[in-house]
């Protein structure tokens, strides 16, 4: 399998290559930085705007399957940078799609966000960029028959993360580091958290053999984000100060009315992983300096 993975230093895409590595299955990564967990000699570092060095890898690696993670993230991070926003989530989604189509690549997952289904509700530009990603892969599948899937994923946690700032990693610095948490409004919003490696597994499983042009990576499951609190006091053994903070601009913390479901000891175990892997590794790498 000549596989692609796009976004291969981040959060998913450091997962998704140890992921691959256990499965002994071959590929090549792109990122416009260094992993700084892991090294990998099939890695190149590459700005996906640049199409003239981009389709120099497509004629030599001989691509036939792309898992597209590359973007900027957050809903905060892309409000404050919109034109950077425009660049590395759709330019260079457009550039990599336009070359697969060129060079037959078999079948694209392009790495999209719940959070889309809510953007024409509560307007975003991190919602744009991924809703606009998510139009043109429609576009490109009608009309020059490409065998795209979009990958609607939800809230991603687990281990590799020192650099999200999403409300479980941001949590967990905070307790290690000894402040107070900070929760937007009363904390009520739920949200669909899945486990990093569960991601892994269900992109892997759709890489060939799914025909689905929409696949739902998430749980089904919601919890609040006071629930997360709750959770990490008990797994952290201590009851963590509270800080209820504006919302900043941007971000989307309207409260849905999604049926809320008490946390099972599978993914208190996945939680509690995530926090011993921070725990464990924060010296190591040094985090939160």
């Amino acid at each position: 399998m000549s596989l692609l993975i796009t976004g291969s230093s981040g959060f998913i895409g450091t997962n998704l290559i140890l992921f691959f590595k256990k499965k002994k299955i071959k590929f090549f990564c792109i990122d416009k930085v260094k992993n700084r967990y892991i090294k990998d000699k099939n890695f190149f570092q590459l700005n996906l705007k640049n199409k003239s060095k981009l389709e120099k890898i497509f004629k030599k690696k001989k691509i036939k399957y792309i898992i597209h993670l590359a973007a900027l993230p957050g809903f905060v991070n892309c409000h404050k940078n919109p034109t950077k926003a425009f660049e590395d989530n759709i330019f260079a989604t457009f550039n990599l799609i336009d070359l697969a189509k060129k060079y037959k690549v078999r079948k694209v997952l392009v790495a999209s966000s719940m959070g889309v289904d809510n953007f024409k509700i509560n307007p975003s530009i991190y919602g744009m960029t991924k809703y606009f990603c998510e139009q043109l892969s429609h576009t490109y599948i009608e009309t020059k028959n490409m065998n795209i899937a979009i990958c609607k994923i939800s809230n991603v946690f687990g281990p590799y993360s020192a650099h999200k700032s999403s409300v479980v990693h941001s949590f967990i610095k905070k307790i290690l580091s000894n402040k107070s948490l900070e929760i937007h409004k009363d904390g009520f919003q739920e949200r669909d958290f899945i486990y990093s490696n569960d991601v892994c597994r269900i992109l892997y499983d759709n890489l060939k053999h799914n025909k689905k042009k929409v696949i739902q990576i998430n749980t089904k499951k919601y919890l609040r984000i006071i629930d997360i609190k709750n959770l990490l006091d008990k797994i952290s053994n201590k009851k963590n100060k509270l800080d209820f903070v504006p919302t900043p601009e941007g971000y989307d913390d309207k409260v849905y009315k999604k049926p809320i479901i008490k946390a099972d000891k599978n993914f208190i175990n996945k939680l509690k992983t995530t926090f011993n892997w921070y725990k464990d590794t924060r010296k190591k790498l040094g985090l939160f300096n």
